[in-house]
């Protein structure tokens, strides 16, 4: 009676060291049975849910840029400019005025000049009286004034006109100078009855483009 006793005790625990491995890896031991589903589990959480953590994910989208060129110019001139006689008794005074100017048209443009104001102090030459000319030349865009102009104060005289599509530097169908220039030379008259003295007046040059 004992000896098979001892041989079922032998057994249980030949079927438990056979188990011992499974045991380890898999569960934990219980009252004549083994938990095995809870750790199975985890085990197979681990095998689907490991390979989110190892792939990337990229995305992109686009947007749309737009601008609008609009017609628009540019000009400027030196800040001052002396008119001199060639020293034979009343001849005229002159002076060379290079302007420089950038335009970009769609269908014309202009550049033109305006006197803010008559000679200061008073006693001396008169613009408004049309003692002050001017002829353009080598306009490198556009076309120079023709002929003489007389200087006003009323209203804005020509200097350069500007064709349609016309354009500023770059070559092809723009200009191959940036800026571009025109020469404006000033005529004013040696009258005897001037007092002596320095007199001044300030011209406004205007570019418009459309």
């Amino acid at each position: 009676m004992k000896r098979r006793s001892l041989e079922e005790r032998e057994k249980q625990g030949r079927c438990i060291s056979s188990h011992t491995g499974e045991v380890a890896m898999f569960s934990e031991r219980t009252t004549d049975s083994y938990t095995v589903v809870p750790r199975l589990a985890r085990v197979a959480a681990v095998l689907i849910f490991a390979p989110g953590f190892l792939l990337g994910a990229t995305g992109s989208t686009t947007q749309t840029l737009s601008a609008t060129i609009d017609a628009i110019g540019k000009v400027s001139v030196p800040s001052s400019l002396t008119l001199t006689s060639a020293g034979t008794t009343f001849v005229a005074y002159s002076g060379n005025l290079s302007v420089s100017y950038k335009a970009r048209t769609t269908t014309s443009g202009s550049l033109t000049l305006k006197a803010t104001a008559d000679f200061s102090p008073a006693g001396g030459p008169s613009i408004t009286s049309g003692q002050l000319t001017y002829t353009c030349s080598a306009a490198s865009l556009g076309a120079a004034c023709s002929g003489t102009q007389t200087v006003s104060t009323a209203s804005p005289t020509n200097v350069v006109t500007l064709g349609a599509n016309v354009c500023t530097g770059g070559g092809g169908s723009c200009s191959s100078t940036n800026p571009n220039s025109v020469q404006s030379t000033f005529t004013l008259l040696n009258n005897p009855a001037f007092k002596t003295g320095t007199y001044s007046a300030t011209l406004t040059f205007t570019i418009s483009a459309i």
